[in-house]
């Protein structure tokens, strides 16, 4: 397969360099991914901005470029620029250096590459490492990033196939209907991997306010960061929880409400 790979930790990252080796066995892989760390980018995208694309030398890829932009503006960049001649396969998103479980794809630059490759009719998988379910007997302090490199390689074209089949607006436009996210265990042996739905997250953050010397306010989430997760034994977190590869299934489109109930005139 011809594999692009992005991520939202930027081009030096660890995980991306893991991913990048172990796929490079069997299939080749082309890397457009942000300069800098975009990690809580979503699908932000950069309208009419120029942005700086640089090639550079990386092991274990064809071809290697960092964009001054975000994974999305990395996957549409790849797809649509004429420096990658290669039509592309599938695109791989990672592997992020912490969970993208439930809520978290919601703000999560990993999940909004690989939402924007199936928006552009490619397969897309996300690929994440909880590194808050671990096993606390391990004093390693590896996050494992080869063991999920290896599981993706394995079970690749399982992970595509639960895209689904390819949906055709018309002849210019085609989208698959959903996007993988996975999310592994930060642990040196799994003990599966299970079929999970996202879960519901929560977020406790502090922010800072400080005052400039010129008066103005600025204002500044991080700190003390507490997550709380709720779900059933389906759930992601769970899973990981419990020494699990997760896999999810999420829609690509934006999901709506049932509409046909709800009866009421707009005032004009």
């Amino acid at each position: 397969m011809n594999i692009l790979l992005t991520n939202d930790d930027g081009i030096n990252a660890e995980g991306l360099n893991v991913l990048s080796a172990a796929l490079s066995k069997k299939h080749n892989v082309f890397i457009v991914a942000p300069k800098f760390n975009k990690s809580g980018a979503s699908s932000q995208m950069n309208v009419a901005v120029p942005l700086e694309l640089k090639k550079v030398d990386k092991e274990n890829c064809r071809l290697s470029y960092h964009l001054e932009g975000s994974p999305v503006d990395c996957v549409l960049s790849g797809l649509n620029g004429s420096y990658i001649s290669e039509k592309i396969d599938v695109i791989v998103s990672g592997i992020n250096d912490g969970p993208n479980l439930g809520t978290d794809i919601v703000y999560s630059g990993t999940c909004g590459a690989a939402r924007q490759s199936c928006l552009a009719g490619i397969p897309g998988i996300a690929l994440s490492i909880d590194s808050d379910s671990k096993d606390e007997s391990d004093k390693n302090g590896s996050l494992y990033f080869e063991n999920l490199a290896d599981f993706a390689c394995k079970n690749l074209e399982k992970l595509v196939s639960l895209c689904g089949n390819l949906t055709v607006l018309n002849s210019a436009h085609k989208y698959y209907r959903n996007f993988v996210n996975v999310n592994a265990p930060a642990m040196k042996n799994y003990k599966g991997a299970k079929l999970t739905v996202p879960c519901i997250r929560r977020y406790w953050e502090t922010v800072e306010l400080c005052e400039c010397e010129n008066g103005c306010l600025t204002s500044k989430c991080g700190g003390d960061y507490y997550v709380h997760s709720y779900g059933d034994d389906s759930a992601d977190f769970k899973a990981c929880e419990e020494g699990f590869v997760s896999v999810s299934v999420v829609e690509t489109e934006p999901s709506y409400a049932d509409i046909s109930s709800i009866k009421f005139d707009f005032n004009l």
